[in-house]
């Protein structure tokens, strides 16, 4: 019995010469591995939040330049339409149309809303043309257009204000 005592002494040093370093490089990928994880999660969100803090001062100037073309178009078209046909001029109805025009460019023609609202304005401007309809039409559509670029502007302001989110949770082992 007393001669195996050696042998396994050297056995049990040469287990622990090859298994020990081989424990300790698999403990080292793992951390390597979820500190990769973990600053890839960071990275991800200061991307992200980079992304809002360059993108939301362009969506708020399109929100507002939207508001001022929108706040134009309704009331330049009430005007032109309580002026009555005796007092419109062409150059009037040309800069409705030009406005129509800028406010279809900044609008997405991906979203209902959107599409909707540009219809409806188009309706609207239709309904000032002389002899084109009946009469109360702009008295119908011009609420529906205020209204909707109401919510869409709505819409658009919460998606500026959100704060950005934060992910204080990392993934685990």
């Amino acid at each position: 019995m007393e001669r195996f005592i050696p042998i396994l002494s050297l056995l049990i040093a040469a287990i622990a010469v090859f298994v020990g370093p081989a424990i300790s490089v698999y403990i080292a990928k793992r951390q390597i591995r979820a500190s990769s994880e973990i600053a890839n999660e960071q990275i991800r969100m200061t991307l992200k939040a980079s992304s809002k803090q360059i993108t939301a001062p362009m969506r708020q100037a399109w929100i507002n330049c939207l508001r001022n073309l929108l706040a134009e178009i309704s009331s330049s078209a009430l005007h032109y339409y309580v002026a009555g046909f005796e007092e419109r001029t062409d150059r009037e109805y040309q800069r409705l149309t030009l406005i129509q025009s800028k406010i279809q460019l900044m609008l997405n023609p991906k979203e209902d809303d959107h599409k909707r609202l540009e219809a409806l304005i188009s309706q609207m401007i239709s309904a000032l043309e002389y002899k084109t309809g009946p009469r109360n039409e702009f008295q119908e559509i011009h609420p529906q257009v205020i209204a909707l670029s109401r919510a869409i502007l709505k819409r658009e302001w919460d998606v500026v204000k959100d704060p950005i989110p934060f992910s204080g949770a990392t993934k685990s082992d």
